[in-house]
């Protein structure tokens, strides 16, 4: 069995193929235009109703496509080839960028032009993440994934630091219509980049409908019972600890307005980039499902450290430890699962994994919500914590493989096709 190495010399090591090379540059451009397109989308629906009932409902017009589309992306991602599905969702995507774009300068966007550009972006990312997420198997060696699993998690802290921060400037200097012009060219030079790139052979023709194709991926993450182990340590955890709801809260508790809210709801990122980092680092690793179980059991306990915090420099460090903790545990996770999963059905199993990332933390804020009107914020975040981190040891505890030295270490996929 091969392995890489140890050490920061190894951080990069993806980057040594050809391939992810040119899919994480794309990938760097599509996450810059990405988060500009998203401040001015905020910046103007409150600059034209002032409403933040509004400002909430980009969200829902995200959320919706997300969970609705995720699962139909994976099946495609699964019957046709992965390149043409992305490169298709790119260039849609940014012609819905242009769309705004010109009607921001020729003074006649409203508010529902920016939701209906929101959702169909949405969906037309919905579908092609699974992909996006499946194909980075086919972009460096198997012994490389995690590395290549971690640098693609960075990057997407990286372009929720730096993104909003160079929106806010082109916002400010050019006005809103330009970070939509930016978006719309910045989608078609990563179309471009992309087609160049080998993702690997087109599946073979389906040999039953979308529908059984669906209830089939379902069906294999159910008898591979380490995956659904794998997905569900982190489901239970996100769902008892959704912190990013409580942000403004908890700045207006030290008495701090929206630089305060700003800074801790950065925090998370830059401990995330950090813990990417280690991963990255780290190579091909054992006991994988260790180090995700305690990861997320030390997210937990960095959660109940935020709601004790006495000062808010304690807050910020509790917060980057936090980013940390998930990005250990996410990077790991998301490159184990794929390790794991047979190409045939690494699609599905991916849009399952996203699916669950998108809604089970939405759901959790509701939730966590309401006990924080009743019971506080702090002990919220308490409870949440020791609820979450009591499942994550009882999951671990209970499926053997997930405390496995070998987890993710062989160099094939486990586990072949099942038929329903």
């Amino acid at each position: 069995m091969q392995e890489s190495r140890p050490g920061l010399r190894q951080a990069f090591v993806a980057l040594h193929h050809r391939s992810f090379r040119m899919f994480f540059a794309a990938s760097l451009v599509q996450g810059f235009g990405g988060q500009m397109q998203q401040m001015a989308n905020l910046w103007l629906i409150y600059s034209i109703t002032g409403s933040a009932l509004q400002l909430g409902l980009t969200g829902l017009a995200r959320a919706v496509p997300s969970i609705v589309f995720t699962l139909i992306g994976g099946v495609i991602a699964d019957r046709m080839e992965r390149r043409r599905l992305i490169v298709f969702a790119q260039l849609g995507s940014g012609i819905l960028a242009l769309v705004l774009g010109t009607l921001a300068v020729l003074g006649l966007i409203e508010v529902w032009h920016i939701y209906a550009v929101t959702f169909l972006g949405g969906a037309l990312g919905s579908v092609s993440q699974p992909a996006q997420r499946s194909v980075i198997a086919h972009l460096v060696p198997r012994h490389h994934l995690m590395n290549a699993m971690a640098m693609r998690f960075s990057l997407n802290q990286m372009n929720s630091i730096i993104g909003p921060s160079l929106g806010g400037v082109l916002i400010a200097t050019f006005g809103a219509a330009v970070t939509y012009l930016f978006n719309g060219a910045a989608l078609a030079v990563t179309a471009a980049m992309l087609i160049r790139i080998d993702m690997g052979e087109a599946p073979p023709p389906a040999a039953n409908s979308a529908v059984a194709s669906l209830i089939e991926g379902f069906a294999y993450v159910r008898k591979r019972s380490v995956i659904l182990a794998l997905l569900s340590v982190d489901s239970v955890t996100m769902f008892f600890g959704p912190y990013q709801v409580f942000l403004p809260i908890i700045a207006a508790q030290f008495g701090l307005g929206p630089q305060g809210y700003g800074l801790l709801a950065s925090a998370p990122g830059v401990g995330a980039v950090l813990g990417s980092v280690t991963v990255m680092s780290l190579g091909n690793f054992p006991y994988k499902g260790i180090l995700i179980s305690a990861a997320l059991l030390a997210y937990s306990v960095c959660l109940i450290g935020l709601a004790l915090s006495p000062w808010f420099v304690v807050a910020l460090v509790a917060l980057a430890s936090v980013g940390f903790a998930d990005s250990m545990n996410a990077t790991t996770r998301a490159a184990t699962i794929q390790l794991l999963a047979p190409d045939e059905f690494r699609g599905r199993v991916s849009s399952i994994q996203q699916m669950l990332q998108g809604g089970i933390p939405s759901l959790g804020q509701g939730l966590m919500g309401g006990i924080a009107t009743v019971v506080g914020v702090p002990a919220a975040l308490i409870a949440g914590g020791l609820i979450g981190g009591a499942c994550n040891l009882g999951i671990l505890f209970a499926n053997r493989e997930l405390r496995s030295r070998e987890l993710g270490m062989d160099l094939e996929p486990v586990g072949g096709s099942i038929r329903t």
